[in-house]
């Protein structure tokens, strides 16, 4: 009987230190600090070494935004795939602290806030968008980005998610 409460004790601490590990590798790897989104900024993602990669657009009052975001990095996570995500946010520019503390925004590798004329920065991600967040942005390996206004259909993500 007592090898089996030692045994049932030591499941246990197991159990909660793996917890304990996973939430901090969660935390560390939340964005440290909000990077500025400038005129070059969607060529250099473009070319990143990093590719692919899922950039999500949206706005602090974007109310389908934290959804979007939130499922994404769960697919993300569950692919087990090194794709990163970016967040970048429109109106975000000298919000930095309540982004940061945003959990929403947490699961980003990356954090972007707008750094120039909002309409520029759009054009120049695509000529088409007009706006509407959340704006995806699906960047292959190779190729052309591909865009969804709203969340991407779920086996769209799954496809871009496989290796």
């Amino acid at each position: 009987m007592s090898c089996q409460l030692f045994l049932e004790r030591r499941a246990r601490f197991l159990v909660l230190i793996g917890g304990l590990f996973a939430s901090a590798a969660t935390a560390f790897a939340a964005p440290a600090n909000i990077l500025p989104f400038g005129m070059e900024t969607w060529k250099e993602l473009g070319q990143s070494p990093s590719r692919p990669m899922v950039v999500v657009f949206s706005t602090t009052d974007c109310g389908h935004c934290p959804a979007v975001i939130d499922s994404l990095a769960q697919e993300i996570r569950k692919s087990r795939s090194k794709i990163r995500l970016a967040v970048v946010v429109m109106d975000g520019a000298g919000q930095e602290k309540a982004l940061l503390a945003d959990r929403h925004y947490r699961d980003a590798n990356l954090l972007y806030a707008f750094d120039g004329d909002a309409m520029a920065l759009r054009f120049k991600v695509n000529p088409g968008w007009r706006g509407l967040t959340p704006y995806v942005a699906l960047i292959p390996a190779s190729g052309a980005p591909r865009f969804h206004t709203g969340a991407p259909p779920p086996d769209v993500v799954r496809a871009f998610l496989r290796p």
